[in-house]
């Protein structure tokens, strides 16, 4: 009989001994990997339990069932993108900063944090089977929160603009421009080689520059 260990025989593989709070995120980070490529229908104990290397008891450890871990996914995901939206847009808040060029900056920073956590804005920029209606409603409320310093930035910068920027509608402006940063939020995920974050950003320059500003408005 050979030993125990030796040659031949395969050693069994157990998974690695993780804290409880750094085995739930990482039994989340499963469950958003296998949303991010076959929907939330896909989502199950066993199937996070197959695809996080663990047995089906250790994710009954952290959650009580699918819709338990489900829950606490959009929770973690929804919290990190409004996150992500308040680092991004934290210097539209600078009375002393050119509102042009933090709009630019922010633009950039948002987009470099989609870039980061892929996975986690392809719940909100993609098509994903099975999105639970909850998720809806938290993004619509991220979306209608975003326009605030939107609304402040813009309302800043048509104010040094030509007497004609009176005319511009300030809501259908900031509606157009939170259109732009969804597409360059969906280019940068579809195909970044692409379309890199100068590319797009570039975009809003030429927008926003001086030589430019009384042709839109």
């Amino acid at each position: 009989m050979p030993r125990l260990g030796g040659a031949g025989t395969a050693k069994r593989r157990y998974p690695k001994r993780l804290s409880p709070a750094d085995r739930r995120e990482q039994l989340l980070d499963t469950g958003l990997r296998i949303v991010s490529e076959g929907g939330f229908g896909e989502v199950s104990i066993a199937s996070v339990a197959e695809r996080g290397g663990v047995s089906r008891p250790v994710v009954y450890d952290s959650f009580g069932s699918s819709a338990e871990l489900l829950d606490a996914l959009i929770r973690r995901e929804t919290a990190r993108m409004a996150e992500a939206v308040a680092r991004a847009m934290s210097g539209l808040g600078d009375p002393h900063a050119d509102p042009a060029a933090a709009l630019r900056a922010g633009l950039g920073r948002f987009l470099l944090e989609v870039r980061a956590m892929p996975d986690t804005w392809r719940l909100v920029y993609f098509p994903i089977d099975g999105v639970p209606p909850v998720l809806r409603d938290r993004v619509a409320t991220a979306r209608d929160e975003l326009r605030a310093p939107l609304r402040r930035a813009f309302g800043e910068w048509l104010a040094r603009q030509p007497a004609e920027a009176d005319e511009v509608d300030l809501d259908v402006l900031v509606r157009i421009v939170q259109g732009l940063i969804q597409t360059g939020a969906r280019l940068v995920l579809d195909d970044p080689d692409r379309f890199d974050i100068p590319r797009i950003v570039s975009l809003l320059d030429y927008l926003l520059a001086e030589e430019h500003s009384a042709e839109y408005c």
